[in-house]
């Protein structure tokens, strides 16, 4: 689901209202900043082209893209890397979400290309178990040895690097920003519709209840979100009838929420019937009870990829959060608990009704939002933090 932030439906009305409402401030304050908001623009009309043609690709060179391996205390990995013709901004290392397709996602590539088209160095490291929803902190240690590799590499390599992350990926992205081995060396971390604190995240996907937020400001969650939590925890499970019999339940149910799955969670064992009660549960009380009835280690997994269980003040890293306020899948409190749980400036949140969760919608009004927070990200990008 996350991967479908990249496939952005921009009109072209849109870059009427930026030239009114955005130009103006830029106009006041200079050259420089003129020449952002206007690459925001081009940027956002690139995304909007796709594989069409687009004044972006018109007037810049694509970046060269080198897919590369590299192995860190006998981890090895796969990445590709996009080397602009002209590096100004620095490294950024793009976290896919939940895509079979990894790396090499279209849209991923679309945005990683578009990125280095306005100066960034963006290395995409493949996750494994972001291709097989098996997510754990092994993505956690997979994205710190990134970070080390992006700015140890290089002939004109920066010594900071950026990390930008979607949804799910925003827990494993923040936890490695903190880890003491790379802290120092990231800049600034964009977490899209992302979650702060794992316990509230699954009372909501599961229940409904939004406890981070008001009570009459969170929609009701979308029924795909509880199977896509389940499908991402059965590596945990020691049973493989378990893991098999859940697997068919999520994806059974995934294609037909009508389904009935009976029959194959009366075969559950002790681990695998905890994980579905979880799953299943529709009572906001019982969350932290369901809980700990799990294997002992899906806890502790659970508990080490919870951001608000983690010392904060390990963050380095300027912090820029983009979330819709109609999120289904995670509420905008958690990006709201997270931009206040950071020191006052350290963390910037940019609301705008265009995401759907990760998904951008068509309603070219909504462009506004995502277009400040580009900006707000290029000039982060030439170390330059002022406001647009």
């Amino acid at each position: 689901m996350a991967a479908r932030l990249f496939d952005m439906r921009v009109r072209l009305r849109l870059g009427t209202l930026l030239m009114a409402l955005g130009l103006l401030p830029a106009l006041l304050s200079g050259c420089a900043s003129l020449a952002r908001h206007h690459e925001a623009m081009l940027v956002l009309g690139d995304l909007s082209a796709g594989s069409e043609e687009s004044r972006l690709k018109r007037r810049t060179e694509a970046p060269r893209r080198e897919g590369v391996e590299y192995v860190r205390r006998g981890r090895a990995y796969r990445a590709d890397v996009y080397h602009p013709l002209e590096p100004r901004r620095g490294s950024l290392i793009l976290v896919h979400g939940f895509t079979e397709q990894g790396r090499r996602d279209p849209r991923l590539v679309a945005l990683a290309r578009t990125l280095g088209r306005v100066g960034f160095r963006v290395m995409v490291p493949e996750l494994d178990g972001l291709r097989d929803y098996s997510i754990s902190t092994r993505e956690v240690q997979a994205i710190v040895d990134a970070v080390h590799y992006a700015t140890r590499t290089g002939s004109q390599a920066p010594s900071h690097t950026a990390l930008a992350a979607v949804s799910f990926a925003v827990g494993p992205t923040l936890i490695a920003a903190m880890d003491q081995e790379v802290a120092s060396a990231v800049s600034f971390v964009v977490a899209v519709g992302g979650y702060y604190d794992m316990t509230d995240l699954l009372r909501y996907v599961t229940t409904g209840e939004d406890r981070g937020g008001s009570a009459r400001e969170a929609p009701p969650p979308q029924r795909e979100a509880r199977w896509a939590v389940l499908m991402s925890q059965l590596h945990w499970l020691e049973d493989a009838q378990d893991r098999a019999l859940l697997e068919s339940i999520a994806r059974r149910r995934l294609t037909d929420p009508e389904s009935s799955v009976r029959d194959e969670a009366r075969r559950l064992g002790p681990s695998g019937s905890a994980l579905y009660e979880l799953v299943t549960n529709e009572d906001p009380g019982r969350i932290e009870a369901l809980i700990d009835k799990l294997p002992p280690a899906l806890v502790k997994e659970l508990e080490a990829l919870d951001p608000s269980r983690q010392p904060l003040d390990r963050l380095h890293a300027r912090l820029v959060l983009i979330h819709g306020p109609q999120d289904r899948v995670i509420p905008i409190s958690h990006s709201r608990r997270l931009r206040d749980a950071l020191p006052q400036g350290q963390a910037r949140l940019f609301e705008t009704q265009a995401l759907q969760h990760v998904a951008v919608s068509p309603d070219w009004r909504d462009g506004w939002g995502l277009w400040r927070a580009l900006v707000h990200v290029l000039a982060l990008g030439e170390d330059k933090g002022e406001d647009e």
